[in-house]
């Protein structure tokens, strides 16, 4: 179905996250003392969220959905199809939101200790999105 572009963006996603967990597991005080590390873990916040939109905007076609308006509405729209759990949907539509208010610069106001906080409680909900997304097209292949 979605062939080889998918697992490849899943493994992405995964390294992705190894990255981004190591940056988020030193203290909070360290986090904040170290520029180059917040401004690679925003970064590595904001590659997931963009290659999870892709896998989406995939999956999405490829059932004749089209494609999302936003990143919200492609998770939306993934568990509408049962692809995701609404929960897991909603998890990762606030991490949408807070890629959208990094990359355009507003609300956090260099509010580092919030993004250090709402990225460190997304973590387990990016690995699951990768698990469910890895089970589906799996399923799909046996089809």
């Amino acid at each position: 179905m979605e062939g080889k572009i998918i697992p490849a963006k899943i493994n992405q996603i995964k390294e992705l996250l190894e990255r981004l967990e190591r940056l988020l597991a030193y203290p909070l005080a360290e986090f904040l003392k170290n520029p180059n590390g917040i401004a690679a873990a925003e970064r590595y916040f904001q590659l997931v969220i963009d290659i999870a939109s892709d896998i989406n905007t995939e999956l999405l076609v490829a059932r004749n959905d089209g494609i999302a308006d936003t990143y919200k509405q492609s998770f939306d729209r993934l568990a509408r199809h049962n692809i995701l759990s609404q929960e897991l949907a909603g998890l990762l539509a606030k991490g949408a939101q807070i890629r959208n208010i990094l990359v355009h610069e507003y609300d956090f106001e260099e509010d580092y200790e919030k993004f250090y906080t709402s990225a460190k409680e997304l973590l387990p909900a990016f690995r699951e999105y990768a698990k469910a997304i890895y089970s589906y097209i799996r399923e799909g292949q046996k089809e």
